[in-house]
């Protein structure tokens, strides 16, 4: 089975906002009964549009893994304690990214979607993804990207995109081939974008 990388999405409580540390602290000892089997990799942090935005990514050597993970007493123990983070019920986003977690470690990291309109194929959205993705590498300021369709979602590709900074990624989307490959995306598929700047934890 592939890996797959993880991704919750959701609104932090204002106690998570104040002290993440503590929480994930507490959700870390709640889980210390031992290694979680099948989770290789976390990273966590905020939205920079809109900080009470909360990312939390974990890789996973399969998505079987993450499923019977799930199933365990030690996953039920965690429950209490991550309720205390979440202002929102979590999105969770599955998809088959690879070497994504250079991405995940750089200063910056850029989640999209593209998702197919009425009427639209992947046949046309396929092509467009593949230009853009082999225009980027030599973009100043930029760290790799990976881009997969959505696991249980075959109308929409997930990208992640790694970048000094907010202002270098739209810095090199502003014009050129980047720009003109990004519009006719925007012809076939409704496009979602946010970053986040995320910190690596130990698992």
């Amino acid at each position: 089975m592939a890996p797959v990388t993880q991704i919750m999405y959701f609104k932090t409580s204002s106690s998570y906002l104040q002290d993440p540390s503590r929480l994930i602290s507490e959700l870390a000892t709640t889980s210390s009964v031992g290694k979680i089997e099948g989770l290789s990799k976390a990273y966590l942090g905020f939205e920079t549009e809109d900080p009470s935005n909360a990312f939390w990514i974990f890789e996973w050597t399969s998505k079987s893994a993450h499923d019977t993970y799930h199933q365990t007493d030690t996953f039920k123990a965690t429950q209490a304690a991550a309720r205390q983070v979440f202002a929102s019920k979590p999105t969770h986003t599955f998809v088959e990214f690879s070497n994504a977690s250079q991405i995940f470690s750089a200063p910056v990291t850029e989640f999209v979607t593209f998702t197919l309109k009425k009427g639209a194929s992947m046949d046309t959205l396929q092509p467009l993804v593949k230009r853009l993705q082999d225009k980027l590498p030599g973009t100043p300021k930029f760290h790799g990207s990976s881009w997969a369709p959505v696991v249980d979602k075959a109308e929409t590709i997930h990208g992640v995109l790694g970048w000094d900074s907010v202002q270098a990624h739209w810095d090199a989307v502003s014009s050129g081939p980047l720009k003109d490959t990004i519009d006719e995306v925007k012809e076939v598929a409704d496009l979602w974008l946010v970053h986040a700047i995320l910190t690596h934890y130990d698992v």
